[in-house]
């Protein structure tokens, strides 16, 4: 997944593709079946509406890299590069505002 959200054709796709990108990568996440619902209704707004989060593409960068590292046992362990449903949903809080 992460090759696809962070390959070379990224750097050409523009704002809107940012936020296409962040749709799949919720998408993408919550087939696993262990993504929260809550969070996935709020990036799906922010992804839903690009006008309004234009000026902020780059925490929404940041979101999209947390959405593909999430691992809902962050913190569980000595493997630290794994990002928490908390984690995620200040980045969220963030964007929003």
């Amino acid at each position: 997944m992460r090759e696809r959200l962070f390959g070379p054709d990224v750097k050409r796709e523009g704002r809107d593709g940012v936020f296409s990108r962040l749709r799949d990568a919720a998408l993408e996440q919550s087939l696993t079946g262990e993504f929260p619902s809550w969070l996935l209704a709020d990036i799906l707004a922010v992804a839903d509406d690009p006008q309004r989060h234009a000026a902020q593409t780059d925490l929404v960068e940041r979101l999209i890299a947390e959405i593909a590292d999430y691992d809902p046992y962050a913190g569980a362990g000595c493997f630290g590069t794994s990002v928490s449903a908390a984690q995620i949903q200040a980045t969220l809080r963030e964007i929003v505002g």
